[in-house]
């Protein structure tokens, strides 16, 4: 599925929006397949440790920019190539349940809404502590591949700006 978005934000808060959309995605896996989904930064969703779906923001520079959000959910796959069968899965595989796929774009639809409106408006719960109710991951040894570089720490959460902060061992703290 991909949507496109018209935001009225400055240009530090649009990389918000992979995050927006992995909240509305999470929350429409849960409601539709009843399976306990985690986030994981910045825009992978997963079931039982393995990639469940995917979230790739790209955006356009005009004013207002666009930002074009592609979501990919494995919905019914009963197999994966071999190269990602140890770490991609399908709600099918994990749950047995076939899902319709119109009900839960229609979930997603009205999920996207919700999320995207409340984050312009800066409403009810703010996003970062919505993401962050939805993973597992702080607290965690993890690596972080920049421009080349690799960089090795505990995540410890998210900045305003919805960046990972890895604490590396010797007690410096990396956005």
């Amino acid at each position: 599925l991909s949507i496109l978005l018209k935001p009225r934000l400055p240009p530090e808060k649009l990389a918000l929006i992979t995050l927006m959309a992995g909240v509305a995605t999470a929350s429409s896996i849960q409601q539709q397949a009843s399976v306990p989904v985690k986030l994981k930064w910045p825009n992978d969703i997963l079931l039982n440790g393995k990639k469940l779906a995917g979230i790739l923001c790209e955006c356009i520079p005009n004013t207002p920019p666009v930002v074009i959000v592609g979501i990919g959910i494995n919905l019914n796959q009963s197999t994966f190539p071999e190269e990602i069968k140890d770490i991609a899965t399908s709600i099918k595989l994990e749950s047995g349940n076939t899902l319709n796929r119109a009900d839960l774009v229609l979930s997603l639809l009205k999920n996207l809404e919700r999320e995207y409106e409340n984050f312009l408006q800066e409403k009810k719960v703010p996003l970062l502590q919505k993401w962050t109710e939805k993973t597992d991951m702080f607290g965690k040894i993890m690596t972080v591949y920049q421009k080349g570089k690799s960089l090795t720490g505990t995540a410890t959460g998210l900045d305003q700006e919805g960046r990972l902060i890895l604490q590396t061992p010797d007690s410096q703290q990396h956005i």
